[in-house]
């Protein structure tokens, strides 16, 4: 499996060039779709696949996943409607012919119509960790956390569901009275436990994550948390939030896939709400999702 993959988001653009299903290299760069005007997407994707050197094959195929497919890209390749077949999922989409000299394909994403979600790019990396895992829900987390459930027996991918926790945490500490005049945050681990025992507490209370949002500053200013700590609780509010809502609990595992860096703090979360998951590396995910892509396709 021989390929060029284009993971091409909101704020940032990734290509990889993957040999025999292995990645040999790969660049990134901050031009996302939502920083660009839509007439230079061609050539900004030409600029790019021109800095993997040696990587760079002109027979190579090229995929383009994420919002490069949507209406702001380069061109809008729709939304495959759940539930949807495994088979469905490894489909390459929509042909785009006279913008690179490689065969050039652009991934739909994936949506459910009956609560208005939709997803792109994450949905290839459901692809992967469906041939690394077991669980039946999967979690890809960061910025917009895309909860998605499949019926492993009859091989469906049935729901999904965007908590955005990493968006919020970043709004209510940059753009909000919560974080203002806010010390140099200091990672603590007890203040990010607490923050998860509360949001399960509001939960259970069936209380609302909107006032305790703001209690944040008053835990603070009230000295019932130290200020330098106020991120560590704050994530640990919303993290917890979002794995009480998700996780469908007993002896279930969730899969939690996303970056190195977070991965660490969701597999906290589950320990302190005494659930069960497992984590996979992002890149690993979606390098074995497009790998059964192009697998699919032969």
């Amino acid at each position: 499996m021989n390929y060029i993959a284009v993971d091409w988001g909101t704020s940032n653009f990734r290509a990889l060039s993957v040999r025999d299903g292995v990645l040999i290299k790969s660049v990134q760069d901050s031009c996302g779709v939502g920083k660009c005007q839509q007439d230079v997407l061609p050539g900004m994707l030409k600029q790019q696949l021109l800095r993997l050197d040696d990587a760079y094959d002109e027979q190579l195929p090229v995929l383009l996943c994420g919002m490069i497919g949507s209406n702001i890209g380069i061109a809008d390749a729709g939304y495959l409607d759940m539930p949807l077949s495994f088979s469905q999922l490894l489909g390459k989409g929509m042909k785009l012919p006279g913008i690179l000299p490689n065969p050039l394909t652009l991934r739909p994403g994936i949506c459910d119509k009956r609560v208005n979600e939709i997803c792109r790019g994450e949905e290839m990396q459901l692809a992967g960790a469906l041939t690394l895992s077991d669980a039946s829900t999967f979690a890809a987390v960061g910025t917009h956390s895309k909860w998605l459930k499949v019926k492993r027996s009859q091989q469906q991918v049935t729901g999904l569901q965007t908590l955005i926790t990493g968006e919020l945490y970043h709004l209510l500490l940059k753009h909000s009275v919560v974080g203002k005049g806010l010390p140099e945050q200091i990672p603590s681990t007890a203040a990010f436990q607490a923050g998860v025992e509360r949001a399960l507490s509001v939960v259970q209370e069936e209380a609302e994550l909107v006032t305790e949002l703001f209690r944040c500053r008053g835990r603070y200013i009230l000295d019932a948390l130290a200020k330098e700590d106020a991120a560590s609780w704050l994530s640990g509010l919303l993290m917890g939030y979002e794995i009480a809502r998700g996780h469908p609990g007993g002896n279930k595992t969730v899969c939690f896939i996303g970056s190195e860096t977070l991965l660490p703090h969701y597999q906290q979360a589950c320990e302190i709400s005494h659930l069960r998951c497992e984590v996979l590396p992002a890149e690993s995910a979606m390098i074995a999702g497009l790998n059964e892509v192009f697998r699919h396709g032969e």
